[in-house]
């Protein structure tokens, strides 16, 4: 199968259509008649990118990697959350996710320790009027992942301490919207960007261990209580601010699989994700009648795909089979045709452990078994450090065989 022709690199610098792969992935969602499926990229680069274009001082100087990366450029989809006009961010950097939106003032960043020839450790402080709280995790170079290594609450006085620093948002300046309005209005039906949102029972993940998060619904309810209430209110605040300023229509909730089974159940969901994430969603949907929802969920997703419907779903990734999930791509392509279109089913592992032949196989299978209709091909991760020979080799025939069974 052959990955590029002529005509295809004259389209751009990079060879990456950002008007076509719009027309594509939003036209997905109306089960429209468009040109291929879409296609996500197997590889943590965007298409939208030049991976020629500067050095990196890693393994992302390699040719190996970078030829991929051009086929990724010539061949695969943006992420529809990601459009071609930014705005002001209203979710903060560190404490979106650690510290319940807690104003920057009362965060500092100390500066990065050296712990070995490759590790180096980064902390944050929160100041609390009750005493300091800390988020402290390492990073390894060359590997695009972080490891915790202390989470801020330990205990439930450090609930009171994170929920005693004062809240108040102040948001940006509306004219600084204005460019990602003015895009989304020309774009029209075909308009990308958005925001995301991460989810409730991420935020909890994100202050404690997930030990002691699965110990608290037992033995601490009022604490997670307190401490969603606080995330709902918030978010809340800052969703409104962006929908009041035109953003969207694209938003990507990411984390919700802490909640999957068999961590945490319909009871569970009932508690913590219908009325917090389900309520954002609700007034997403009210607010913004061309919004899409989509939900990043590994693990046990196709237990709660009604619930997913029910709250305004749009979409979901990355759609996983047994062993790692409970989705049957086919099945679940045809029961929910019309209602959510699928990202998925291509394994991590099996791109790290396949031949090319056999991903073609599953290529294959995910994009025709079931429909063509309502499916988004898409890897469940990509690679955070070094990828293997075998990886790149899978990923270049990935792109390949998405391109040929994809054809409409």
């Amino acid at each position: 199968m052959s990955t590029a022709t002529a005509s295809e690199e004259k389209k751009t610098g990079t060879g990456f259509d950002l008007d076509a792969s719009a027309r594509r992935v939003c036209g997905t969602y109306r089960r429209e008649d468009v040109d291929r499926v879409p296609m996500i990229s197997p590889i943590n680069w965007s298409p939208a990118g030049d991976i020629d274009a500067k050095e990196f001082g890693d393994w992302r100087d390699e040719e190996r990697f970078r030829r991929i990366a051009r086929l990724v450029q010539r061949h695969c989809d943006v992420w529809p959350v990601h459009g071609p006009v930014g705005y002001p961010r209203v979710f903060e950097p560190i404490s979106y996710q650690r510290f319940i939106e807690a104003p920057s003032e009362y965060v500092e960043t100390l500066p990065p320790e050296r712990l070995s020839d490759i590790r180096t450790r980064y902390t944050t402080i929160l100041h609390t009027p009750k005493g300091d709280l800390r988020y402290i995790y390492d990073r390894d170079d060359g590997v695009f992942t972080n490891w915790d290594a202390h989470r801020p609450i330990q205990c439930p006085e450090d609930v009171d301490r994170m929920l005693s620093v004062p809240y108040e948002f102040t948001p940006p300046d509306p004219t600084r919207y204005e460019a990602f309005r003015r895009n989304r209005a020309e774009k029209g039906a075909n308009a990308l960007g958005g925001s995301g949102v991460n989810c409730m029972v991420a935020m909890l993940c994100g202050v404690m261990s997930y030990q002691q998060l699965l110990e608290w619904i037992i033995t601490e309810p009022q604490l997670l209580t307190r401490l969603a209430d606080a995330w709902l209110e918030r978010v809340r605040e800052k969703v409104e601010w962006l929908l009041s300023q035109g953003v969207g229509p694209f938003w990507h909730f990411n984390g919700i699989e802490r909640a999957c089974p068999p961590m945490m159940g319909p009871a569970q969901w009932d508690e913590f994700i219908r009325p917090y994430d389900g309520e954002i969603m609700r007034i997403i949907k009210a607010a913004d009648p061309d919004a899409r929802i989509h939900v990043h969920c590994h693990g046990n997703a196709g237990s709660f795909l009604d619930m997913f419907v029910e709250l305004g779903v749009d979409s979901t990734d990355p759609v996983e089979p047994g062993p790692q999930g409970n989705i049957d791509m086919a099945r679940a392509k045809r029961d929910y045709d019309g209602r959510m279109v699928f990202y998925g089913n291509i394994e991590f592992l099996d791109m790290e452990t396949r031949t090319p032949d056999e991903v073609e196989e599953l290529v294959r299978r995910a994009v025709l078994d079931g429909g063509t209709k309502n499916v988004v091909l898409c890897p469940s991760s990509g690679p955070h450090e070094r990828p293997t020979d075998k990886f790149l080799a899978n990923a270049e025939r990935y792109i390949e065989a998405g391109l040929e069974y994809g054809k409409r």
